[in-house]
């Protein structure tokens, strides 16, 4: 980047695109994350140029058009997210509602079974307890 190209701050830009800076910030982490590059400065901070100020003003039209977020950013930098390998925690999102159903029953049925137990040995102890006392009571009667 030339010494003579303009930077904007993130505020500015969130100004200039009347979106906060909070949206500015997410749409810069899902553009970083399709590998468009941002320059940052000295503190690690992202700074803008005046191409960086299309993309987003690229992007808020592209959203205004009722694109889908993920389409509009693999429009404007090319990169298919949804071609990567994906790590286990995110295969979740591409389930069948069936598969999901399926997942969410077994989970269900594996907490209800642990508390079962647990619940189980609680009452088992208390009874020892209880059973222990009567028997205590009989003893002193005898």
């Amino acid at each position: 980047m030339s010494e003579q190209e303009m930077q904007y701050t993130a505020k500015d830009l969130a100004a200039s695109l009347d979106v906060t800076t909070s949206t500015l910030r997410r749409w810069a982490i899902a553009l970083e994350s399709a590998h468009y590059p941002f320059q940052r400065n000295e503190k690690g901070q992202r700074i803008y140029t005046k191409q960086d100020i299309t993309t987003f003003e690229e992007l808020k039209k592209l959203l205004g058009e009722k694109m889908t977020f993920a389409d509009a950013i693999q429009k404007l930098t090319g990169h298919n997210k949804s071609m990567e390998k994906k790590p286990e925690t995110e295969k979740i999102m591409n389930v069948t509602a069936e598969e999901l159903e399926k997942l969410v029953s077994r989970a269900v049925k594996k907490a209800v079974k642990k508390e079962r137990e647990k619940l189980f040995k609680q009452m088992k102890k208390q009874m020892k307890k209880q059973m222990k006392k009567e028997l205590e009571k009989l003893k002193e009667k005898n």
